[in-house]
Parts: structure tokens; C-alpha cells; sequence
């Protein structure tokens, strides 16, 4: 019973850091993006 709970916990770990680091780049092109696009809309481009 321990052994399984130990395998099931170190199977599920690597994908939530997966989905984590998926989520958290996602998130990083998304506000990228928007900082281009707003920038982009300003006349001072260069900041």
C-alpha cells in the first residue's frame, strides 16, 4: 500500500511541474505580448 502511494506521488509530481511551466510560459508570451502591443501603441516606442 506505502509503495504505491509513493510511485502514484512521484508519477504525478513531473506533470504538474510540466502543466506548471507550460501555464507559466504561456502566461509570459501572453504579458510579452501585451507590453509589445502597448508599446506599439504609444509614440514613444523606445522606452
Amino acid at each position: 500500500m506505502t509503495t504505491t502511494k509513493v510511485v502514484e506521488r512521484t508519477d504525478r509530481m513531473p506533470l504538474l511541474k510540466r502543466f506548471g511551466k507550460m501555464a507559466y510560459r504561456l502566461l509570459e508570451t501572453m504579458t510579452e505580448s501585451a507590453y509589445r502591443g502597448f508599446q506599439s501603441r504609444m509614440p514613444y516606442a523606445y522606452i
